[in-house]
């Protein structure tokens, strides 16, 4: 958590899909297709995200027992993003918007 420089914390919303998300190159953490090792503590993935090229600014949780999710969307078009996710339950969600060092 030293390289962030803010994070906000938002429940109840996710933002992009399929398209969005990113994971480490060398694999580290991965699990499944896309996600990031749920047994994983908020300050491990921060730190995981910091050590990614291009540094996600989103990290989802999709709930209180499912894995992290890297993301990578435009500040500007976060809020239409989270719009377009309407069509879902996303209750459970919490969603991370980060500013790095």
């Amino acid at each position: 958590m030293d390289h962030v420089k803010t994070f906000r914390k938002i429940n109840g919303v996710d933002a992009g899909y399929h398209q969005s998300v990113v994971h480490p190159a060398n694999g580290e953490g991965r699990v499944g297709a896309r996600g990031i090792n749920k047994a994983y503590t908020r300050e491990q993935v921060f730190e995981l995200a910091h050590r990614m090229d291009p540094k996600p600014n989103i990290i989802i949780r999709s709930g209180p027992n499912a894995k992290w999710y890297f993301k990578i969307i435009p500040i500007q078009l976060l809020v239409g993003e989270i719009q377009r996710q309407n069509w879902r339950d996303t209750s459970r969600c919490t969603m991370y918007v980060i500013e790095w060092d």
